[in-house]
Order: C-alpha cells, then sequence, then structure tokens
C-alpha cells in the first residue's frame, strides 16, 4: 500500500527540509522525497500508528513556523496515490492555511462540504464511486438511525453481508459509517 504526506510551510521550506526530513524518518522509511517551493512530499509504505498531529504541533513549536500537514490513506497503486496527490494540492489552495494543521480526507471534506463535486466524490468514493449495491447499502444503514438490524432487513440480506459491506467500504475510503462524524460527511454524498 502507498501512503503519502504533504508538509507545507507559510514560507520557504528549503531552511527548515532537512530538520523535517531527518525528524519523520526517525518514524517512516521513505521511498521518495520531493520539496517545493513551500512544501515537502514524502511517499511511503508502511502503515503507522505515529500522531502526525503531534510531530507537526512538536515541529511547530521547536521551529516557530508556520506549518500544516495532510496525511493520505492508502493507495494499491502508485498511480492512484498521484491522482490523488494532483487533486488534494488543487484543495489544500482553497482551504485557508491557518484553519488547520492536520489534515486527512475526513477533514478535507468536512471543510469543503459546500462545494462538494464529482471529482471529490470520485476519490472519496474510490472504487465505489459507481457501485450502486455498496451506495444504496450505506445509505439505507444512515437512513435506519445505524441500526444493522433494520437496514439488513430492508436491504433483504443478512445482517453479516451488510456489516462485511461497511468493512469493506471503511478499508477501502478509510471512511466507518459506523462513527456519526464520518456518516455525516459520506451522507451528504450520497443523498
Amino acid at each position: 500500500m502507498y501512503r503519502y504526506l504533504i508538509i507545507e510551510s507559510k514560507k520557504e521550506i528549503k531552511s527548515d527540509e532537512q530538520m523535517i526530513v531527518s525528524i519523520f524518518s526517525e518514524f517512516i522509511n521513505f521511498e521518495k522525497i520531493e520539496s517545493h517551493e513551500k512544501a515537502i512530499y514524502l511517499y511511503y509504505r508502511q502503515e503507522t500508528d505515529v500522531s502526525f498531529l503531534d510531530i507537526i504541533l512538536n515541529m511547530m513549536s521547536d521551529t516557530l513556523s508556520d506549518l500544516r500537514i495532510f496525511v493520505s490513506y492508502q493507495f494499491d497503486h502508485m498511480k492512484d496515490l498521484e491522482e490523488h496527490m494532483e487533486f488534494i494540492k488543487r484543495k489544500l489552495q482553497v482551504i485557508s492555511f491557518n484553519k488547520y494543521v492536520y489534515l486527512d480526507d475526513k477533514v478535507l471534506l468536512k471543510s469543503l462540504i459546500h462545494a462538494v463535486d464529482n471529482e471529490m466524490k470520485k476519490f472519496i468514493f474510490r472504487k465505489y464511486l459507481t457501485d450502486s449495491i455498496m451506495q444504496e447499502s450505506i445509505k439505507t444503514y444512515l437512513e435506519s438511525n445505524q441500526n444493522m438490524s433494520l437496514a439488513s432487513k430492508k436491504l433483504y440480506v443478512h445482517r453479516n453481508t451488510l456489516i462485511q459491506r461497511l468493512d469493506k467500504f471503511y478499508q477501502t475510503t478509510g471512511f466507518d459509517v459506523r462513527l456519526f462524524s464520518d456518516a455525516y460527511l459520506i451522507y451528504h454524498l450520497i443523498k
């Protein structure tokens, strides 16, 4: 699985680049590192339980720099990652720099919920964008007040089948519709 981080600064990031890369390298083995004027792009593969929010907050207090970080979910193919990254770069330009220090797909969707377009739906739903069965399952589950038994009856499927569908959606997208905050965001995309 491929993943990436985008670390942005308000000012030229070149002066802090070495320090930023060295700190993050303590926790992650990067496959590729790119830097531009005000951003560093770090590519990696392993699963990690590191709190990127804590790292970036500590780094900001140590360097007295304004930074923010975007943490991607996982991708099966590097091509998908690159498409997602280009999409995220465009969306980050719309979000005020001071509004968030930590961003991911959930925070991005939450802040841009008023301006959801088909491109955003594509990157959130991924392979389930055109899967009417998955979308109907999620919609029915949410409209049944997240009651698994009631939703499975309405869908004429076994309760375990619905559970498996929701698990697959979560594994692919990172959104767990059994959690209220994720359910709220996904429901706005489906309805």
